[in-house]
């Protein structure tokens, strides 16, 4: 529990939301719910896996993957604070970093990323900072992002780079009179950890004398929505019940917006009861409790990548029911003007409701099973309790190259 306490603090009382107003001089590519080349399909060919009950191999939870020019592949375990590392034929490398605050070494990682020099960047959430080790696992550094005001804080929650070009998604907090300003916000970065351009920001205030707790306050569309492109293109999708991309270019100004025809999802029962069942948890450390509130439609972008030829591959909450029969997940992929040109239906093993996939290299994804309930156990600090949800299993990570 002592690692869940700073975020219970951070998390369990009213937030209510300013208003930002949209750029009215953005023009938006309106698409329509077919795409212009029709459907793609694609079988994913396993390279390797490792973990699950009968490997040798124990993962904690694996929040990120990443992938170098020679295949290696990176997973952040944000469980035990540490980086495995796999070869292209599976084989266990090594392990970089671990659980501490001595160079090198985190507490609490929420992502990874390789830098503009190439190196490896770990995010840690509270305080936000990058943690810079390179692929020896070598410690070179951090860099914290912002200055904390007096009972304030920073905190980062997503960071991508491509083509030299970083961009982190955090939240900056600042103290007033009863109450406390938050700020979430994604921004171009360089090398050094440099604020360079602040693209977006939504802006909550939260009330001391009213708690509840609103899952938007909490998991806000763009830390799942949020990415750059090799061109310096940052994207970030900031709706949850609308399919709408901001497209800002390397000057920081919004260039374009993409929509998309499309029909919310609402949610399953499970769905929702993971969400309740935390909430639950963080309601019970109040003496008075406190009134919660769970969106009753799923997230309608939750994954973005930009491929090398500068194409946007989304995921969205329909995703895994669109394609033929044996489909992990479909994502629709528009050209850099913003046009959607097809969708690309990768077949494969998984559920997209316990399951996370994440890109490696535009040829390479991995698989991590038992991803998504195990991040909510670990919100809820292991004590959540949801009538539907099973014993979780033990992770299981399967890479696969995607034949083009």
């Amino acid at each position: 529990m002592k690692k869940i306490s700073g975020l219970l603090i951070a998390v369990i009382l009213l937030c209510a939301p300013l208003a930002q107003a949209d750029d009215p001089a953005a023009p938006v590519i309106r698409n329509g719910a077919e795409p212009a080349e029709g459907l793609e399909v694609l079988r994913l060919e396993e390279m390797w896996r490792a973990g699950g009950e009968d490997d040798d191999v124990f993962f904690g939870h694996i929040f990120r993957a990443e992938g170098d020019a020679d295949g290696n592949v990176y997973l952040l375990d944000t469980q035990l604070s540490e980086v495995p590392v796999f070869s292209p034929d599976g084989e266990h490398l090594k392990t970089l970093s671990r659980e501490g605050e001595g160079p090198g070494e985190t507490r609490g990682p929420v992502d990874l990323t390789m830098l503009p020099d190439g190196n490896l960047g770990i995010l840690q959430r509270f305080p936000g900072m990058i943690v810079k080790i390179d692929l020896e696992g070598t410690p070179l550094g951090n860099f914290t992002v912002g200055d904390a005001t007096e009972g304030g804080f920073n905190s980062l929650f997503t960071g991508r780079c491509r083509g030299g070009h970083l961009m982190m998604m955090g939240q900056q907090a600042t103290m007033g009179d009863g109450s406390q300003t938050r700020t979430w916000f994604v921004s171009r970065f360089d090398a050094e950890g440099k604020e360079l351009h602040r693209l977006w920001t939504r802006t909550r205030v939260i009330d001391f004398t009213r708690p509840v707790i609103r899952e938007l306050d909490i998991l806000d569309p763009a830390i799942f929505g949020s990415t750059v492109g090799p061109d310096g293109r940052v994207y970030v999708a900031t709706q949850q019940d609308r399919y709408a991309i901001d497209v800002y270019g390397p000057d920081g100004k919004l260039s374009h917006v993409i929509e998309r025809d499309f029909e919310p999802r609402e949610r399953l029962d499970l769905e929702t009861g993971r969400i309740q069942a935390v909430f639950d948890v963080w309601a019970s450390n109040n003496p008075a409790g406190i009134e919660t509130h769970v969106e009753s439609v799923a997230a309608t972008i939750t994954n973005l990548h930009v491929d090398d030829a500068n194409h946007l591959w989304v995921e969205n909450s329909r995703s895994g029911e669109t394609g033929p029969e044996g489909t992990l997940l479909a994502f629709d992929v528009y050209d850099p003007d913003g046009r959607f040109l097809r969708q690309v239906a990768l077949l494969g093993e998984g559920d997209p409701l316990d399951d996370r996939l994440f890109w490696a290299r535009d040829d390479m994804v991995v698989l991590v099973k038992g991803a998504i309930p195990a991040m909510y156990a670990s919100m809820a600090g292991g004590q959540a309790e949801n009538e539907e949800e099973g014993e979780l299993d033990e992770m299981e990570v399967v890479c696969f190259r995607i034949p083009r």
